[in-house]
């Protein structure tokens, strides 16, 4: 009997022990660490934001009134619906057709030139402006159509297609004329639409139709005698291909 109350007796006493918890006591159970009740959502967006490329460089190929040419393009998105950009394009200038025929040229031999022509004429466009795109939430979010404009200045450049400048005369060798090549600076402006292709935050393919003003004033620049250019801007055809970065 003795052993059995004794026994009863260090049960109930240990068993008070385990779960007795003194008055106003502040002892916590320790936090669980392996388990975190936390969304992952941040983390995954902040690791999108950390992947995206919001810069692109590229070439353009070109087709204008005066023929084939190329350029470089640079842009930097501003947010969702703009992007500043930058180009320079690389092109002949004329405002007619310039083609060869065989004629008898003042010292009396035949030649193959341009009737008239007394300079070769071309033109650099530096541009900056801003790209809008109004409908990237209402149709496919591969293609993405754009509206630009922008403005800056124009590098024209003359060289002599005939010695003295002579209509009909000896004509001037293509290297040899830039030693009296004559160099002005015009300010324009262009306005465009176009569209891209795919994610710009990775690769750059895209169309684009820009028109370009750029007023030369005066008497304007001849290539070929009375057709001076007044106008040494024009429409330009591009083909945009690039990187982000």
């Amino acid at each position: 009997m003795q052993i059995k109350s004794f026994i009863l007796f260090f049960l109930i006493f240990n068993i008070s022990l385990i779960f007795s918890q003194e008055k106003g006591s502040n002892n916590k159970f320790p936090e669980d660490s392996i388990i975190v009740f936390q969304s992952p959502r941040p983390l995954l967006e902040n690791n999108l934001k950390y992947q995206e490329n919001n810069s692109n460089w590229g070439l353009d190929l070109l087709l204008s009134d005066s023929g084939f040419g190329f350029g470089f393009f640079l842009q930097t998105k501003l947010n969702q619906d703009f992007l500043i950009t930058s180009s320079l394009y690389i092109s002949g200038a004329r405002n007619s057709d310039e083609f060869e025929e065989l004629i008898i040229d003042n010292r009396g031999f035949y030649s193959w030139q341009v009737r008239n022509k007394i300079n070769r004429l071309f033109k650099f466009p530096l541009t900056f402006g801003i790209t809008y795109f109004p409908f990237k939430n209402d149709i496919l979010e591969n293609l993405k159509p754009f509206l630009s404009l922008g403005l800056g200045p124009t590098f024209i450049l003359s060289t002599p297609y005939t010695y003295n400048r002579i209509p009909n005369g000896e004509i001037v060798g293509w290297f040899k004329s830039f030693g009296d090549a004559e160099t002005y600076i015009k300010f324009g402006s262009f306005i465009g639409i176009g569209s891209y292709f795919g994610n710009l935050s990775k690769n750059v393919l895209g169309v684009n139709i820009r028109y370009y003003y750029v007023p030369f004033g005066g008497d304007g620049l001849v290539s070929v005698i009375g057709l001076p250019i007044q106008n040494f801007g024009g429409l330009f055809l591009s083909l945009s291909i690039g990187t982000a970065f």
